[in-house]
């Protein structure tokens, strides 16, 4: 490689490895992935129950929701990259019975969730 084409990369490295969102950024993300997962998964289990178990269902998550980002602090491990980050989080909301494994890289300021039930 040529040192001009050495430089150019370099600084394309720097540029993304800058743009590599906080953990902070991510537990935004998240708490609002997390909700509309879980809010789905009530629709799809009262499918067959009726609709009162998917306003409890509801209601619970609604009630839960405020208490994600301590949680998500506290369950998230972070891979830095130094140009992308990868985040697994492992959330559990027993009042509705919802669990799951979620996983998202975090590149160019933007999440993307490649892993979630």
């Amino acid at each position: 490689m040529k040192l001009w084409q050495l430089i150019l990369l370099g600084i394309l490295g720097c540029g993304l490895g800058l743009t590599n969102p906080g953990s902070a950024g991510y537990e935004s993300y998240a708490v609002d992935r997390v909700g509309d997962l879980a809010r789905s998964e009530c629709s799809r289990a009262a499918a067959g129950v009726g609709i009162a178990i998917e306003g409890a269902c509801q209601a619970a998550i609604a009630t839960y929701t405020p208490q994600l980002r301590p949680l998500l602090a506290a369950t998230t491990t972070r891979q830095n990259w130094i140009l992308f980050s990868i985040y697994r989080s492992d959330i559990s909301i027993p009042e509705v019975r919802f669990n799951a494994r979620v996983e998202s890289i975090g590149i160019l300021n933007n999440f993307f969730t490649y892993k979630s039930p």
